[in-house]
């Protein structure tokens, strides 16, 4: 395929570079124009018309043209289409079997194209999942199925529900919910039992989600009134609470510890975590246990140290493969002051290696805000690599919410400097109010929307409250009110929108005239 890739001036070296050693014959034409964003639909179609272009199979455009190119294909009457917004994106575009849009920049396809044909495999294989559990071992916990040949399931703990109000506890179930977890953990108080409060709790959750319920407690009181209200998985059995509990199992899933709790011993040692839950296991399998999960227990890292618990998983997943295993992270991504997206993928991946195919996320802490849907993305990822034999790399699916993979800004030419006047930047600390008034800029979370409240001078209370998904919607209403008349008001207004527009996608904090980071 011959292509003709069409751009301004500026860019013209930038993108013959980055189509180097293409599969297609690609041509890079700039039009006199210096900026290719400058370009319009009619502008183009005008001076490529002078042009015999008969040879090409296809034109690209700039991702950031404005409209439908329709007219430059009748002008020119070959196919065109919009490339991506960014020259770095160009080899990836045009190296993908991809069908472009003459309306949508080629970016947004291409991304648009990887997550789809990620899910599409994900959703293919929870639809096989009776073949899979039939090969590879697993079960049902209520009518969800766990197995070492699915992707890894998420439980997202509501802690210390106990201590929250009904209400909370649906806000929480929501929320785990609408970010991907595959069940609802209820955890309750540690050395504080409230066995009273599990009937009630697991009703309002029954009502609240159609997700399988587990309860994370070793109490025996606590157990025994789960069962009774009907949960669906237990966090946890160890040899101190299981004769107990054994007795009053139905179709109930159990996670086993290779623990004894009630005398206060965990093993030190992988060798010795393995053996004492091989003979637990082995006890519940005798009494009639099926469902059974190995939890090898994770720890935090260096005090007291993460490799133990690891080698413990790898030796119990090598002596029993089929057994699902649980793999708690919060231990870990709680206990670290690091940003908790490359946390999870780390350990997801470490945590699948040594065997583990669910996930127990507290998402207790604020720095940890978002760790469900972390864990969710890291699992999908885990899934799609171990299915295509590759490495944890260009899936459709990635927590990149920081660094990027492909760098796009413009370098800039300090040789500009040589005949033009070049200014310092100096700020100026003297205020003068806007006689229009003044703003306060807020986040409304549960909107997911940005706030603009317009106070009128000499006013304490708000005249227009103007709200909107980004920065731009919002000061665009700013400046069609009239609520604004002063250019540095007006500068200062996008700089503070803009905070908060990426304080909202970020999850971070937003404090109007405050630094972001």
């Amino acid at each position: 395929m011959k292509i003709l890739i069409v751009t301004g001036t500026l860019a013209e070296e930038t993108i013959k570079k980055q189509v180097m050693g293409l599969k297609h014959q690609v041509d890079v034409f700039a039009l006199p124009v210096t900026v290719a964003a400058f370009i319009t639909p009619n502008y183009a179609a005008n001076q490529l018309a002078k042009h015999d272009l008969s040879q090409y199979d296809m034109l690209v455009m700039p991702g950031s043209i404005n409209g439908d190119l329709s007219i430059i294909e009748e002008a020119t009457g070959v196919p065109t289409y919009k490339g991506p917004l960014h020259a770095a994106d160009l080899a990836l575009v045009l190296s993908e079997d991809i069908q472009l849009s003459r309306t949508q920049p080629a970016n947004e396809l291409i991304q648009d194209r990887l997550r789809e044909k990620a899910i599409q495999e994900i959703t293919a294989v929870e639809e096989t999942w009776q073949d899979i559990i039939a090969s590879r071992g697993g079960f049902l916990i209520r009518d969800l199925p766990v197995s070492q040949g699915l992707p890894i399931r998420v439980l997202g703990e509501i802690v210390n529900a106990p201590n929250l109000s009904l209400e909370e506890i649906k806000e929480k179930a929501f929320y785990f919910e609408s970010q991907g977890a595959d069940i609802i953990d209820i955890g309750m108080l540690a050395q504080n039992p409230k066995p009273e409060t599990i009937p009630r709790i697991i009703d309002t959750l029954r009502e609240t989600v159609d997700l399988p319920l587990s309860i994370d407690t070793l109490n025996i009181e606590e157990i025994l009134a789960s069962i009774d209200a009907g949960i669906d998985l237990i966090l946890s059995l160890d040899k101190g609470n299981m004769e107990q509990i054994t007795g009053n199992l139905n179709d109930e899933a159990v996670v086993v510890l290779p623990t004894d709790m009630s005398r206060g011993i965990l093993p030190k040692t992988a060798e010795e975590r393995f053996k004492l839950l091989s003979e637990i296991t082995e006890k519940l399998r005798e009494v009639g246990v099926e469902k059974i999960i190995g939890d090898l227990v994770v720890e935090p890292l260096l005090k007291p140290g993460l490799i133990e618990g690891l080698k413990a998983f790898q030796l119990f997943h090598q002596a029993q493969p089929n057994t699902p295993l649980l793999f708690g992270v919060g231990n870990a991504v709680e206990l670290i002051d690091a940003d908790s997206p490359g946390v999870h993928v780390a350990l997801i991946a470490l945590a699948r290696e040594a065997g583990a195919c669910m996930l127990h996320v507290p998402e207790y802490s604020v720095k940890a805000r978002g760790s469900v849907s972390e864990a969710v993305t890291a699992s999908r990822m885990m899934y799609l690599a171990e299915r295509r034999g590759t490495v944890l790399k260009d899936l459709g699916l990635d927590l990149l919410l920081l660094k990027e993979k492909r760098w796009k800004e413009e370098r800039y030419e300090s040789s500009l400097e040589t005949d033009t006047r070049v200014l310092p930047g100096e700020g100026n600390s003297e205020y003068h109010p806007d006689k229009a008034g003044w703003f306060k800029i807020q986040i409304d979370r549960e909107a997911k929307q940005i706030v603009a409240i317009h106070y009128p001078p000499s006013s304490k209370e708000p005249g227009t409250i103007i709200k909107g998904i980004d920065s731009r919607t919002v000061y665009q209403t700013i400046i069609r009110e009239q609520l604004i008349t002063k250019h540095d008001h007006a500068a200062y207004l996008g700089k503070e929108l803009e905070k908060a527009a990426i304080a909202l996608r970020l999850g971070r904090s937003y404090v109007q005239d405050e630094p972001l980071f």
